[in-house]
């Protein structure tokens, strides 16, 4: 992990190479303890799966800045700033000479030929899953409150172990979860059909999307860092209901030639499998033991005598453990002061990349599995975010008009939304699933076609515009407006 020491409210370049930051999943600066989890969890889980299936790259590097979390792709190979494209024939020799590239398409190839991520699918939602859960759930029925310094240390250390796990974990099957979809949507542009028309296909993959399912108590609602709430502490709770029906998927047959069609089903098949995938390891991996350490930081806040206990989480979690062994500091008023200066750059605005873009390697320069798995690596990257300066994206077929909803914080939207309310929001995460059930519409600033927000609506069957940069900004709640997916405009009535 990079803590970017820099002067105070800048944000420079942390490190070589082009930086890009998670704004959809973290729109403001980070608490400690989130930001050492992360820097364990996903380097060392995108490792494992980019080895696995030949992608060309061997992690990923986190930074922080300003507590705003970027991130930049770790080379095979060379530097980690390229300005330029390096020669095609520079890159055809070393993909064909170097070691490592070998290594690489050898484990393209084989996962191209096996396609693995259906044997890991089936095995999470028949195996694994539950072992999660198991997890998740011999944690939850402890009560921190009744146990002895010493004991919820113990626990301390046990949500904190289960949290590691579990976030690379799920950083591991992004291998599984999201390369399908990456493949699905390159090989449709060779064959002619936009990445807008391919993801139509997976309508209604993802029913676990809706949520219309009673979360677990401690799982976290209204976001993923410590800060954030979890079931059982919102006030307010969404009446959860059956989901409305997801429009018919496309059938991508009816744009690519015959000749193609046995290989577009088994590439729709294996994309439609990888969604609910993605949706469902989150909770279990993520959402639900980041929300059990949140209890047990909130447990020994008050065992600290803490007046407000939510203070815990703006410590590491072995500065807090130090404290219920005895030591006298942070003190009170220095965890006052740490929130009050984190919450004071979460109002920063903060850019959604930082140093030059990444010159990549000519990818028809490289053996065609390794070009293949690359190519869906970028698609999957390409598409998470929409770039600020291009025009959103829209999902559904059919207009919608009704009162703008301006909101960023989900625990306040269950208070404020009105069916068929146009939710207009920066992102969305998981933690919005139950709200948006009650949405006509769904507008954000941030994501792009593999984003949440995307999926949410798809599966509700609802209109969005999907990265419509000013929206939080122009529109105001109670105004009449128009959300057009067609267009991708959302305009004031």
């Amino acid at each position: 992990m990079t803590v970017a020491s820099l002067e105070q409210d800048t944000f420079r370049q942390p490190g070589p190479g082009g930086w890009k930051q998670l704004a959809d999943h973290f729109p403001g600066a980070l608490t400690p303890e989130f930001q050492r989890i992360f820097s364990q969890s996903c380097p060392a889980g995108m490792a494992m799966y980019m080895e696995r299936y030949g992608v060309l790259a061997r992690s990923v590097e986190i930074a922080f800045v300003n507590g705003y979390l970027y991130l930049t792709p770790v080379p095979i190979f060379g530097p980690r700033e390229m300005r330029r494209s390096p020669p095609i024939a520079a890159v055809w020799l070393m993909a064909r000479m170097h070691p490592e590239f070998r290594r690489r398409t050898r484990a393209a190839e084989r996962a191209l030929a096996t396609r693995p991520w259906r044997e890991v699918t089936a095995h999470w939602f028949s195996v694994e899953r539950t072992q999660w859960h198991q997890r998740n759930t011999a944690l939850q029925i402890i009560d921190p409150s009744a146990l002895t310094n010493t004991d919820l240390a113990e626990h301390l250390r046990a949500c904190r172990v289960l949290v590691g796990e579990g976030y690379q974990r799920h950083f591991e099957l992004h291998g599984d979860d999201l390369l399908p979809v990456g493949l699905l949507i390159t090989r449709c542009a060779e064959w002619g059909v936009d990445a807008a028309t391919a993801m139509r296909a997976l309508d209604g993959a993802s029913p676990l999307s809706a949520g219309t399912a009673t979360p677990p108590d401690w799982q976290l609602i209204t976001g993923y860092d410590l800060d954030c709430l979890a079931w059982v502490e919102l006030v307010s709770r969404p009446t959860l209901g059956a989901k409305r029906s997801a429009p018919d998927a496309v059938d991508l047959r009816d744009f690519v030639l015959t000749e193609h069609h046995d290989e577009l089903q088994r590439l729709v098949d294996d994309a439609r499998a990888a969604v609910p995938l993605r949706d469902d390891n989150g909770v279990l991996t993520a959402a639900w033991p980041m929300g059990l350490l949140r209890r047990a930081m909130l447990a020994a806040g008050r065992r600290l005598g803490f007046i407000d206990p939510s203070l815990a989480v703006e410590m590491a979690t072995d500065e807090l453990l130090a404290l219920l062994d005895g030591a006298a500091t942070p003190s009170v008023h220095e965890l006052t002061a740490r929130r009050a200066d984190r919450a004071r750059r979460s109002q920063l605005t903060a850019p959604n990349s930082i140093g030059p873009e990444f010159a990549i390697p000519p990818l028809n320069a490289l053996p065609r599995p390794l070009a293949r798995i690359g190519a869906a690596q970028l698609a999957t990257a390409d598409h998470m975010m929409v770039e600020a300066e291009t025009a959103g994206i829209g999902v559904g077929d059919a207009p919608y008009t009704g009162r703008a909803l301006v909101v960023d914080d989900p625990s306040v939207a269950v208070d404020l939304i009105e069916p068929g309310d146009v939710v207009v929001t920066h992102c969305t995460s998981p933690s919005w699933n139950s709200i948006l059930v009650l949405a006509g519409a769904l507008v954000t600033a941030h994501g792009g076609l593999l984003s949440h927000a995307t999926i949410i609506a798809r599966e509700l069957g609802i209109a969005a515009v999907i990265g419509d940069a000013t929206a939080c900004t122009r529109l105001v709640t109670g105004m009449t407006v128009t959300v057009d997916p067609r267009n991708a405009t959302v305009t004031i009535v």
